[in-house]
């Protein structure tokens, strides 16, 4: 029985090989303070290709209609969008959530609410009978132009504009959609892209509980930075949006070294520096962020993807494990990893605990790579009866995965394992 079950392994791992895991890096997460995540990193020779998570493309959308006079302004056309919001566990919130739409790092404009089921439908920017609270601003909502009912906005260069002076710009372009109820963190959705005539369904936004996060997704240093380090820092983002790297550089430089405790500056400074491929000072600089706020959640990110890259097995378990011990709910890929790591250190028991968590983690169900990957773990544990449950549990969430044909294999193996087993055991006690 143990040479059968020998050569099973094997066949079944040959196939696993020839699976490779894939996954999404980063699900509706945030890269930073900025609110523009993370660049995923390049896969090298067996390792795992990140699949970025499809999001609108932000950018010019093409009118299709003729200019009117600038001195004419149109009002603009309502989008309609439709979505639910879910508590972290699965349920429905515990009372109405209000739905905001923030546009720019402080503009922030209440849309509408949700029903008792946490499903909301609203026209963007028609809601004027939503009451906002402190946090929210009456004033300069866009940023830009947009659909507050302004009849003009701020320029980038900081000029007087009309609502029609570029019909080409997208007025969602740096807007996200998010949800409000106290004791609770809210996803984000990007609306991007989004124009009259795409689907309304927007998805479903996720709340996840406060209480027992330590970790900060805005660096608590940050607040304390003088103004100079502030100008500097503002000015490479600005320099980093019109993509301006070494500028941008050069401003982040100048900002941590006006103030060496601002985290979110070595934070970009390290997101440029592994932009231009500089990847032992980016590691430099995002530790250097940590030192400065070891609860700021994003340096650990990066680095786990920059172990990642290079296949540093120990350093990908270690900072994924630091990351999902400070925010247990906003990094649920890191779970993922996590797992893979312990896999290839062939530390199987914990490789499993953590695909479990990644299984249970993943609640939009954007990564079914988990459930095969927990399902690899289980073959090498031998848990013939979990690795099937875990393939069907793939093919389930992937029916058009392309590896489908090779997983079925595997399951037929897995049958006819469990089927030996089970006849092996009923075999012993009848001859007991």
């Amino acid at each position: 029985m143990r040479i059968m079950q020998a050569r099973f392994v094997g066949r079944a791992m040959m196939l696993v090989a020839a699976m490779f895991l894939v996954v999404s890096p980063g699900i509706a997460q945030k890269g930073g303070s900025t609110g523009a995540g993370p660049a995923a990193p390049s896969p090298g020779k067996g390792t795992p290709s990140p699949t970025p998570t499809p999001t609108p493309t932000p950018g010019n959308i093409p009118s299709t209609q003729s200019q009117p006079p600038v001195n004419t302004p149109q009002p603009p056309r309502p989008i309609w969008i439709t979505g639910r919001v879910l508590m972290y566990d699965g349920g429905a919130p515990p009372e109405s959530v209000t739905i905001e739409r923030l546009c720019s790092t402080n503009s922030v404009r209440a849309e509408g609410y949700t029903d008792s089921k946490g499903s909301f439908s609203l026209n963007l920017g028609q809601n004027s009978g939503v009451f906002a609270d402190a946090s929210t601003s009456s004033l300069g909502l866009d940023g830009t132009f947009g659909l507050d009912g302004t009849a003009g906005a701020l320029s980038s260069n900081g000029g007087a504009t009309g609502r029609n002076s570029d019909q080409s710009f997208d007025p969602l372009l740096n807007c996200e959609l998010r949800a409000r109820l106290p004791g609770y963190r809210s996803d984000t959705i990007s609306l991007a892209g989004r124009r009259v005539l795409d689907s309304p369904d927007v998805g479903v936004i996720l709340l996840y509980p406060i209480a027992g996060i330590q970790g900060l997704i805005a660096s608590a240093t940050s607040g304390q930075a003088p103004k100079d380090a502030r100008k500097a820092y503002e000015k490479g983002l600005s320099d980093m949006k019109k993509k301006k790297p070494d500028e941008a550089e050069q401003q982040f430089r100048k900002a941590v070294q006006a103030y060496p405790r601002y985290a979110e500056g070595w934070f970009e400074l390290g997101k440029v520096l592994e932009q231009s491929e500089l990847y032992p000072e980016a590691r430099e600089a995002y530790a250097s962020a940590l030192v400065a706020d070891s609860k700021f959640v994003y340096p650990y990110q990066q680095l786990y993807r920059m172990a990642l890259r290079e296949q540093n097995w120990k350093d990908v378990a270690e900072k994924t494990e630091q990351l999902t011990h400070l925010d247990p709910y906003e990094f649920p890929t890191a779970y993922y990893f996590n797992a893979l790591a312990h896999f290839e250190l062939k530390e199987y028991d914990a490789a499993e605990k953590s695909a479990h968590q990644a299984v249970e983690a993943d609640r939009k169900h954007s990564n079914p790579k988990a459930n095969y990957l927990l399902g690899a773990i289980q073959i090498q544990t031998k848990d013939w009866t979990g690795a099937a449950e875990s393939f069907r549990a793939y093919l389930k969430a992937a029916p058009d995965a392309p590896e489908k044909a090779q997983v079925e294999k595997t399951l037929g193996q897995l049958d006819q394992q469990i089927s030996r087993v089970q006849t092996a055991s009923q075999d012993s006690a009848a001859q007991q």
